[in-house]
């Protein structure tokens, strides 16, 4: 008994060695076989028990089991990119239907065109405070759009091009869509507005890297501005040609660009009067505002009266309400005559565009809005329909918005009518206090009202989108509202002081102030204390200058700072 159990432990006992690593003097078969020889002495690998002993680390079965790791491995990382991929891809298409709601585009476009598009749209809208529109990225978004527009075979397909006399490149759109022609005038306009912002930029050929014009190093420029870290040495004149199309091009080819709505030539010509006008090229500037003018007042519809005197361009009330475009229009000249000095002639226009603008009829009343439809009793399958409406509504693609006003009927007196109005009257305050000392606090009185009435129309307005023009006239008219205030008043309060000091002080034997004085000290410092009355003001209104987004709600909004 006692032998069995010895030879019963023998075989029972671990391996001094795993099964992982065999050794070259003991197979599997001696050692597990059930008729297997005996090991002998001299056929065994002498081994040295000092040494280190020799395994087999590559076995057959580590190397099925290394196929099977491997095979699991790429397996795995094949389904996790697959996931990220899908998230990806998701998360682009999330991000596009977003702006597609924001910035909408026509649907004959392609895909990749309208993304070209949107994506031109919110570069030039970032509202990050931290880092300055990137322009140089909206130029080539947008200049990606336009190459595709124009190219027959991509989305220009029955685009005609202008007769041999207009300027290279010009388009004939008379055969297109109406929402195709409108679409390619807001790419050009944004293109023209791209191409001021990186006026005379240099593409350095060698590199095929742009830097703008004063970083070129050559005999046009001596003292070159260094160029940005991480750039490997400057670009040379000699290397170097014209990036981009100038903005004077890309505004001559809208000029004689055929299709276009009357509104759109009214605007492209103010736009490129604006740009002639900031080069200092005020001649060339002063003939293309008198030409949107004239196109503005060809479009009365009552041919018997002009809407605007010739001799002194203020409006004619015998000529009824004048056209938004005339309104437009005329204000953009008169601005541009006062920032050239001419006050005198620019006054009584001002004057007469604020009186035409109160006359304007209320959209409230005029405009008519039909009752909604009777609701039905919230039942079950009607509230299912409500939901899957909405739920389609969110998928499926918005509808393309319809064309605005050409601008030849009278406008209407909403929310941004009002801001213009409060602009108008920060313009009429600003000529009554530079051209007339006499006449500066009753320019002083304009600016208060302007930015009275700026800040109140904010206070109204809400953040939804239908409201955002009115917000962007406002929030303009009373930052500009509050500097020139500011600015008329620190000037009389510097010119109080110095009468302050030079007036001789007066004493009295039962005090000062006793017999009237106090009220000579009051008026002295009237400027000093609404000085302070205007620093309060404006802290108050830096919640209303600020575009403050609504707070994220739903998920996301845990993931958010």
């Amino acid at each position: 008994m006692r032998p069995r159990l010895l030879l019963l432990r023998r075989a029972l006992a671990p391996s001094p060695h795993p099964t992982t690593l065999r050794t070259f003097a003991q197979s599997t078969a001696v050692r597990y076989g059930a008729r297997a020889r005996p090991q002998l002495p001299f056929l065994s690998v002498p081994t040295s028990t000092r040494a280190a002993q020799r395994v087999r680390y590559l076995t057959t079965e580590r190397k099925a089991q290394l196929k099977y790791e491997i095979k699991q491995g790429i397996k795995y990382t094949s389904y996790i990119w697959i996931v990220v991929a899908c998230f990806a891809a998701c998360s682009i298409a999330i991000s596009q239907e977003m702006l597609e709601r924001q910035y909408p585009s026509p649907h004959e476009w392609s895909y990749l065109t309208r993304m070209r598009f949107r994506g031109a749209h919110c570069e030039r809208d970032q509202t990050d405070p931290a880092r300055p529109t990137d322009w140089l990225a909206v130029m080539q978004w947008i200049q990606g759009a336009i190459e595709r527009l124009e190219n027959p075979k991509v989305d220009g397909k029955g685009l005609k091009d202008a007769p041999s006399d207009h300027p290279p490149r010009t388009k004939d759109l008379r055969d297109m869509p109406e929402a195709w022609r409108r679409g390619y005038f807001e790419a050009m306009m944004l293109y023209a507005k791209a191409a001021e912002h990186l006026d005379g930029w240099m593409l350095d050929r060698t590199r095929k890297m742009v830097f703008p014009a004063d970083m070129v190093v050559g005999p046009s420029n001596p003292k070159p501005r260094p160029i940005p870290a991480g750039v490997q040495g400057a670009p040379k004149e000699e290397d170097c040609e014209v990036a981009y199309e100038p903005a004077d091009d890309i505004y001559l080819r809208l000029l004689n660009t055929e299709g276009l709505t009357s509104r759109q030539q009214m605007d492209a010509r103010l736009a490129f009067a604006s740009w002639l006008e900031f080069k200092g090229i005020t001649g060339p500037a002063s003939i293309v505002y008198e030409e949107a003018l004239e196109l503005a007042i060809s479009q009365r519809p009552d041919l018997s009266a002009e809407p605007v005197d010739r001799k002194t361009l203020t409006l004619n009330d015998a000529a009824g309400l004048p056209s938004a475009n005339l309104l437009t229009a005329l204000t953009a000249y008169s601005t541009f005559r006062a920032r050239n000095g001419d006050l005198s002639s620019s006054l009584p226009i001002f004057v007469s565009l604020l009186k035409a603008r109160r006359s304007l009829p209320n959209s409230e009343f005029t405009v008519y809005e039909p009752p909604p439809p009777p609701e039905d009793e919230p039942t079950a399958e009607n509230i299912t329909i409500q939901l899957g409406k909405k739920l389609l509504a969110k998928i499926m693609e918005p509808p393309y918005p319809p064309p605005p006003p050409d601008g030849s009927s009278p406008p209407f007196r909403d929310a941004k009518s009002i801001c213009e109005e409060a602009a108008l009257s920060l313009h009429i305050g600003e000529i009554l206090y530079a051209s007339n000392p006499g006449s500066r606090e009753e320019g002083l009185g304009w600016t208060r009202d302007a930015v009275d009435v700026a800040e109140e129309q904010l206070h109204r307005l809400n953040l939804s989108a239908t409201h955002k023009p009115a917000r962007t006239t406002c929030r303009d008219c009373l930052a500009t509202g509050l500097q020139n205030w500011s600015a008329m008043v620190a000037r009389l309060a510097k010119e109080e002081a110095a009468r302050k000091e030079a007036q001789p002080k007066k004493q009295s034997w039962f005090g000062i102030g006793l017999w009237g004085h106090g009220k000579e000290e009051e008026d002295l410092t009237r400027w000093a204390a609404e000085e302070r009355v205007i620093e309060e003001r404006t802290k108050r209104s830096q919640g209303l200058l600020e575009e403050l987004e609504p707070p994220a709600w739903g998920i996301a909004s845990f993931f958010r700072a």
